[in-house]
C-alpha cells in the first residue's frame, strides 16, 4: 500500500496526503462514528460527579480518567482507523497485539474563571511536550507512530483544546537524529537544553489549535511538540490521545523508495534527506510502566462507585468493563518482553 500514488489510499484525500507532508499533522472530520462519541462521553458526568450547569462544582482543572470503556478501534473509529493505516504505510505493519482497543480514557479540562480575559501566547503554555512515558525515543521510534488527538465534545478556539508547533517537529527530529544513542520522553540533555527550547524561546510560530467539532480526530507525526491549553471559555473539553504502535521500527533507508510509508516520508523531509543510509540507533530500545497510571488509575473505584449509585437509583445500566471485578488491559512489562496488564 505504500507509495504516493492517490490510487493508494481510499480514506485520505490527496489534499490531507499533501497536509501531512508538509505540516506534518491534518484534520479528519468525524473520524469517529457518532453513536460512538456519544457512547463514550454520555455517563462522563456521572463519572466526574460534576454538576454540568454549575461551574463551582468543578473543582480540578485538568485531569485524566481512567478506561471504563472500549472498542476495537476498527469498530471505534473505522473512517478514523483507515487514515491511520494509510499513513503508517498499511495495517500489516501496525502491532495489533497492544493497545489495539480505544478506550474512555478522558482527559478533561474544565479551565478556571481566572482565565477568561487572559491571553497566553502558544510559546508560552509551559507544557510542551511529546508523548511518550513509556519507552526510549529514537529517531526511528515506532512505539508511539502517530500522535492522535480525538474530539469527543465540539471544542472552541481558547476552549482547553490542544496546541501542536509544526516547526517545532523539525528540532524535535533533527534532536533524536543527533542522539542515537536514545533520549527519554522529555528530550533533554544533561546540561539542562531540551528539543523544545527553540519552541519557549519564540523561535518557532507555526502553532496550531486543535479545534473542531465531536468525533474529529486530528492526526500527526508522533514527534510533534505539543501542549495542553488554558479553557479560558470554561467550556468542558473532553478528548483522548490513543496509542499506535508499530511492529517494527521504522525503516528509513529503504531499497525501493516506494515503499515508504507518509509517517516516514515525514520524518526524512524533516532532516532533509530522501535516506538515512548510514544512521543507526546505538542504545537499548527500552520499554517501562508509565509513571502517569498511578494518579488516573486512582479514580476508577471512585468512578465505578459513582455509576453503581446511578444505576441504582435510575434502573439504568453500567456501562464498564469493571462492573464485575477491576477489568485489565494490555501494557508493557518492565522487561519489555511480553505484554501484561495494568489496571
Amino acid at each position: 500500500m505504500p507509495g504516493l500514488q492517490d490510487s493508494n489510499y481510499k480514506v485520505i484525500t490527496p489534499e490531507q496526503k499533501q497536509h501531512f507532508l508538509e505540516h506534518g499533522w491534518f484534520h479528519l472530520p468525524q473520524g469517529v462514528k457518532k453513536e460512538n462519541i456519544d457512547r463514550f462521553v454520555g455517563d462522563v458526568w456521572i463519572r466526574t460527579g460534576y454538576d454540568p450547569n454549575d461551574s463551582n462544582t468543578w473543582e480540578e482543572e485538568w485531569f485524566r480518567m481512567p478506561r471504563q470503556k472500549e472498542m476495537l478501534w476498527k469498530d471505534f473509529a473505522p473512517k478514523g482507523w483507515g487514515a491511520i493505516c494509510e499513513i503508517l504505510g498499511g495495517e500489516d505493519r501496525i502491532d495489533n497485539t497492544i493497545f489495539d482497543k480505544v478506550g474512555d480514557s478522558l482527559i478533561a479540562n474544565f479551565g478556571k474563571e481566572e482565565y477568561r480575559d487572559k491571553v497566553v501566547q502558544p510559546k508560552d503554555l509551559g507544557n510542551w511536550h511529546v508523548d511518550g512515558n513509556w519507552f526510549t525515543h529514537f529517531l526511528d521510534s515506532g512505539d508511539q507512530s502517530l500522535l492522535i488527538v480525538i474530539l469527543f465534545n465540539d471544542v472552541a478556539p481558547r476552549s482547553g483544546g490542544t496546541w501542536i508547533c509544526e516547526d517545532g517537529l523539525t528540532h524535535v527530529v533533527k534532536w533524536l537524529h543527533d542522539r542515537p544513542q536514545g533520549c527519554p520522553q522529555k528530550l533533554r540533555d544533561p546540561d539542562g537544553t531540551t528539543a523544545f527550547d527553540p519552541i519557549i524561546a519564540g523561535e518557532c510560530d507555526k502553532f496550531v489549535e486543535c479545534a473542531g467539532k465531536a468525533g474529529d480526530m486530528f492526526i500527526c507525526h508522533g514527534f510533534m511538540p505539543h501542549s495542553r491549553s488554558k479553557n479560558h471559555n470554561r467550556m468542558p473539553r473532553f478528548i483522548t490521545s490513543p496509542k499506535i504502535i508499530l511492529k517494527e521500527p521504522m525503516n528509513l533507508n529503504r531499497e525501493n523508495p516506494d515503499d515508504y510509508s507518509l509517517l516516514e516520508l515525514k520524518t526524512l523531509r524533516e532532516v532533509g534527506v530522501d535516506s538515512l543510509p548510514n544512521w543507526k540507533s546505538t542504545g537499548e530500545r527500552e520499554r517501562f510502566v508509565p509513571s502517569n497510571n498511578v494518579k488516573k488509575d486512582g479514580r476508577l473505584l471512585v468512578e465505578l462507585e459513582r455509576l453503581k449509585e446511578h444505576a441504582r437509583k435510575t434502573g439504568g445500566i453500567i456501562d464498564s468493563i469493571h462492573v464485575d471485578n477491576v477489568a485489565e488491559y494490555n501494557g508493557w512489562r518492565e522487561d519489555r518482553k511480553q505484554a501484561i496488564t495494568i489496571h
